[in-house]
């Protein structure tokens, strides 16, 4: 699985690069975009609400500036939740001025997804595991400063998930469902081209 979870993350990461570097070449004609974000998610574990928990999100997100101060796009990302899941969203941004160093504000939403048999930590659930995703719904205010030859991006927010697991055991004829709703606040620097 630790593989699997890094040759994802290379592939993010290498089409957010190639992105970056044709968008980049294509701005002085086009208003595409190639945004590359590194977050924190930080909050509560989600059956130990004692215990707080810090994971890492990587997202790339490809769009076009529909307007001066409207921009849409296409994202993907890795995160490492109780297991792996793989965010597709949609998200639509404000930019208070994309001509200069402004505040800006953002909204994701979309669905992550999961293939994952693996046991769930804190679960009292035997059997066998299928793991699935869930809806995911990420508000965020940030600003956005201008460099001579890209963006940064600074932002926090607030993520919503939701993650469902399925268990079935072999001498029963019912299957579990373990639904997990992880409420984190996010801390973001990322680049943009």
């Amino acid at each position: 699985m630790r593989y699997y979870f890094l040759l994802v993350l290379c592939i993010v990461t290498a089409s957010g690069l190639f992105a970056q570097q044709e968008a980049a070449h294509q701005s002085q004609k086009t208003n595409y975009f190639n945004h590359t974000q590194v977050s924190l998610l930080i909050g509560e574990e989600s059956e130990d609400k004692s215990r707080k928990a810090i994971i890492p999100s990587f997202q790339n997100i490809t769009g076009i500036l529909l307007r001066e101060h409207v921009g849409i796009g296409l994202g993907v990302g890795v995160e490492p939740f109780e297991y792996v899941v793989f965010p597709v969203f949609i998200s639509g941004n404000y930019y208070f001025n994309f001509n200069k160093t402004a505040p800006y504000f953002a909204a994701k939403a979309g669905y992550a997804f999961a293939n994952s048999h693996k046991r769930l930590v804190n679960s009292y659930y035997y059997g066998d595991f299928t793991n699935k995703g869930g809806v995911m719904l990420n508000p965020e205010i940030g600003i956005r400063i201008k460099m001579p030859y890209f963006d940064m991006t600074l932002s926090g927010g607030y993520r919503f998930q939701h993650l469902e697991s399925r268990i079935s055991h072999e001498s029963t004829l019912y299957t579990y469902k373990h639904k997990v709703d992880y409420s984190r606040a996010t801390f973001t620097l990322g680049i943009m081209f």
